[in-house]
């Protein structure tokens, strides 16, 4: 029917009716029909979702939705229900009704008289078929192994390495205060301090831990992984390692440390006399840094003659280049020291020369 046509009369050359006519001669039910047909689309967001379908509720409610007790009420009466019983008893393998047939294309045909075909001609003797049935998934993987063949043409289904189960690590065992106390007397035996995944330490206890760094002589290694390091507790050890010259290794991964505290931290390392060899403050909360802060972390580690081992991702490649080129030339300056049986004390001359040769670097500028 054409678009101009309707009910047999056109549209375009009918006389205009006027729509108030039109309206007056239906009953309010009529019009509201209309109106609510015209209104409900349940593809307008404009519009509550209760208004978007013809539907309308003329129930008066029974009081305020509790959606607990209606999922209790549904659950209740789906368990008090009998079950409808079956006139017919299952059987397995039994096909009752009509039976699908799928309709084949000539092509699918051709397919599989092809497949049909292949599998006649590479059919096994009776023996070698009740070998392979009886064979188990590590016999059939030795044998594709010897005729070095893929395992999955012998077995037709898909496989896969059984699962293992490891063992979660036992939990830290540390006594906190026990080693705060050892390391404020300076206990020469405490070389190694592991405080990882020990939950419920409390900011003001980390930083008493890092302030008894201060006067600690002996403490090599210390490890505080995963237990909600904050910024002030940061702020605290920057301050106690200026003056520890013992700690050669910290790690401070999977905390909640921010980037210009991080940056705060490898600054501090540059301009005091510390001897630390190995930082890692990587997967905290905050991992994306931003080109500020790792420029700032890098120019840092440019100044520090002694890091040979850093463990933190970064964003930049450029900045990660010069991070990585400064610490080849500190190992290589650190192998040529201990060649030559020079003591650690000349230290200070290289960080001097360093920052004489080191060159002034900027971020590569692109071409418009």
């Amino acid at each position: 029917m054409s678009r101009t046509v309707a009910f047999g009369r056109d549209v375009l050359s009918a006389p205009d009716v006027d729509i108030e006519d039109l309206l007056a001669c239906l009953s309010p039910s009529e019009v509201g029909a209309i109106l609510e047909e015209l209104a409900s689309d349940p593809d307008d967001k404009h519009v509550p979702a209760s208004v978007r379908n013809s539907y309308r509720c003329e129930k008066d409610p029974t009081g305020r939705l509790d959606r607990r007790s209606l999922i209790t009420h549904i659950r209740n009466d789906a368990l008090a229900s009998p079950d409808i019983e079956e006139e017919v008893e299952f059987e397995a393998g039994m096909k009752r009704g009509k039976v699908f047939l799928p309709v084949l294309s000539t092509e699918e045909e051709e397919e599989q008289r092809k497949q049909a075909e292949i599998a006649e001609k590479v059919k096994l003797d009776p023996e070698e078929e009740e070998a392979l049935a009886a064979a188990s998934l590590e016999d059939v993987m030795a044998l594709a192994d010897i005729l070095n063949t893929n395992p999955q043409n012998f077995i037709m289904e898909a496989y896969s390495d059984p699962l293992q189960f490891y063992e979660p690590d036992p939990p830290n065992t540390t006594d906190l205060r026990e080693v705060m106390e050892r390391l404020a007397e300076d206990d020469k035996e405490m070389k190694d301090v592991n405080l990882n995944n020990i939950p419920g330490i409390e900011e003001r206890e980390v930083c008493d831990l890092f302030d008894t760094l201060r006067k600690n002589t002996s403490l090599t290694k210390l490890s505080v992984v995963n237990c909600e390091i904050t910024d002030f507790a940061v702020s605290t050890l920057c301050l106690a390692i200026e003056e520890n010259s013992s700690l050669k290794s910290l790690n401070l991964e999977g905390n909640k440390i921010s980037p210009d505290s991080i940056a705060l931290l490898f600054e501090s390392l540059a301009e005091s006399k510390s001897n630390l060899l190995e930082v890692r403050v990587a997967g905290q909360v905050q991992e994306k840094m931003g080109h500020r802060v790792e420029a700032r972390i890098a120019e840092a580690v440019a100044r520090n003659p002694r890091l040979l081992k850093i463990g933190i991702k970064f964003e930049f490649k450029a900045v990660m280049n010069r991070v990585c080129q400064t610490l080849i030339r500190n190992c290589d300056k650190t192998r040529l020291r201990k060649k030559e049986g020079l003591p650690e004390e000349q230290e200070d001359e290289d960080k001097k020369e360093t920052e004489k040769v080191e060159k002034e670097w900027t971020q590569a500028r692109n071409m418009d």
